[in-house]
């Protein structure tokens, strides 16, 4: 191989390394929704922080039971950072986080569960 195409090749591939972090940000979020609550979890929504619209059921026609979980992914095409979520569990209740603290590029999973309270919350790391 010339000097040129060895140098050609190692810019293509110098630029795919620098190139890859920026395109993994702005795509899908990838996370796993865990339900440890005593209710099936029948709804759940995540909206950017600064939005007032929830977008769609991210469980929309299926249910998660107590004790199991699911990998949820979607699109963030707009390179958003801080989200919210809302929860709908089977005893009729609705849920809301809205703090402007949960940056879905750093948290793996979240868990819906209930305080000894009696109210709902959720844990993430």
């Amino acid at each position: 191989m010339s000097f040129v195409k060895r140098k050609m090749l190692l810019l293509l591939m110098v630029l795919l390394v620098v190139a890859l972090p920026s395109v993994a940000l702005a795509g899908t979020q990838d996370f796993t929704l865990v339900n440890t609550s005593p209710f099936n979890m029948v709804g759940f929504w995540v909206a950017p922080a600064n939005s007032d619209n929830w977008e769609e059921n991210l469980l929309e026609g299926v249910y998660l039971p107590p004790n199991s979980s699911v990998d949820i992914s979607f699109e963030n095409s707009n390179n958003v950072e801080w989200w919210n979520f809302r929860v709908k569990d089977s005893s009729g209740k609705v849920w809301r986080w809205e703090k402007n603290d949960y940056n879905l590029n750093q948290i793996s999973e979240i868990t819906y569960y209930y305080k000894s309270s009696g109210g709902a919350a959720i844990s993430y790391k």
